[in-house]
């Protein structure tokens, strides 16, 4: 009975755990979008906290049969697109 017990804690402690990550990933991408949103049209409070919570749940959705690893590649994915952005900021003419 405590070896079932301490299997269930561990399911519970790595699906919490992998909850919580994916909430911060949504969370980031949703302030990045809401800062981007913010710049170009003036977006509000209101609009800046409303971006951020519908991005979370977007994410939380599309992500629900992904693990660790895949978030993972996600967030690689999102940072490596976000390198080669600003390297064609920094290499881009007419400056």
């Amino acid at each position: 009975m405590l070896k079932k017990m301490q299997v269930r804690f561990k399911e519970s402690s790595v699906s919490i755990g992998l909850i919580m990550f994916k909430i911060l990933t949504g969370s980031l991408v949703g302030l990045t979008l809401a800062l981007v949103l913010r710049q170009f049209f003036g977006v509000g409070n209101f609009g800046f906290t409303f971006v951020i919570v519908a991005c979370i749940g977007i994410f939380l959705k599309l992500s629900k049969a992904w693990k660790y690893t895949g978030v993972l590649l996600f967030n690689l994915f999102c940072v490596m697109t976000a390198m080669l952005l600003r390297m064609y900021i920094l290499v881009a003419p007419g400056q």
